[in-house]
């Protein structure tokens, strides 16, 4: 019991010290994911203890699989497969809605993967890895960013696609599997439930701004200070969706300072700095 507790610590002190240092919480999970694939190699007994079943949702102490089940993969291709969705899809999720939110679609998503699985499996089968949590990023990524080009690989190649075309063609594939009761030992069910837990959290994620549509972007120039804050600023200006426009503005606002003091950039009615006061 003391390796389980071990891990659950690494887990929860490493996500909170992704918190405080503003490490991508994608990169934090990957690790997180590949370190404890490695440790069930030599103590393969976490597996079954990390492990959800759908009879724990019934007064079960082990009901924290729930959570422990999204770190846990049966197999190197299992793992790597995974990893893989989770790059190309949650680093550029959580590029423009933020840690915060990025993590609760991560964990809503994973939670109602198992009560969809528990749904539609019996209590004698197990899930686990982190898919079902993956598909509730891709499900919310489309939904906010229907339009937002991401990389997928698929064999051999490497293709470029709005997020929603991809989010269509792997939802309908789940479904498929899902209702038609084919039994591959993949846990599709817990694919559609992460999907539609993601799909359905997009309304609460949407970044509320200050500037509306008749924002000047062009106030912001003077502002900027390299090359990559230009690149952003260039983004933003070319964006057709305001969604889009926004999540660029929000992202340049965290990269310019304040000419005067070199504090935090904020808009609120005005370019103002956080830290002096600093109006434009």
């Amino acid at each position: 019991m003391l390796i389980e507790i071990i891990i659950i610590l690494i887990i929860i002190i490493s996500l909170i010290y992704g918190f405080i240092k503003k490490i991508p919480l994608s990169l934090i999970l990957i690790l997180l994911n590949i370190i404890i694939f490695i440790v069930t190699i030599f103590y393969i007994n976490l597996i079954e203890e990390f492990a959800f079943a759908p009879s724990y949702l019934r007064n079960s102490p082990k009901i924290y699989t729930i959570f422990t089940s999204l770190f846990i993969h049966g197999d190197f291709y299992h793992l790597i497969s995974n990893m893989i969705g989770l790059f190309f899809i949650g680093f550029p999720f959580e590029n423009v809605v933020g840690q915060k939110k990025f993590f609760l679609v991560y964990i809503l998503s994973g939670i109602f993967s198992s009560i969809a699985f528990s749904v539609f499996s019996s209590g004698n089968h197990y899930l686990i890895g982190a898919s079902g949590a993956i598909f509730g990023l891709l499900g919310a990524f489309a939904a906010l960013y229907p339009m937002k080009r991401v990389i997928m690989p698929l064999p051999f190649i490497f293709v470029e696609l709005p997020v929603l075309l991809f989010a269509l063609i792997y939802a309908s594939i789940e479904t498929i599997y899902t209702f038609a009761g084919i039994t591959d030992g993949i846990a599709h069910s817990a694919h559609m439930g992460g999907f539609i837990a993601g799909v359905l959290s997009a309304p609460f994620l949407r970044r509320k701004f200050v500037f509306e549509k008749s924002f000047d972007i062009n106030k912001l120039e003077e502002l900027l200070q390299n090359e990559r804050q230009r690149k952003i600023f260039e983004r933003a200006k070319e964006a057709r969706e305001k969604e889009i426009r926004d999540a660029w503005i929000k992202y340049l606002l965290k990269e310019i300072k304040c000419p005067l003091c070199g504090g935090e950039i904020e808009i609120n009615g005005a370019i103002k700095c956080k830290k002096c006061g600093y109006k434009r």
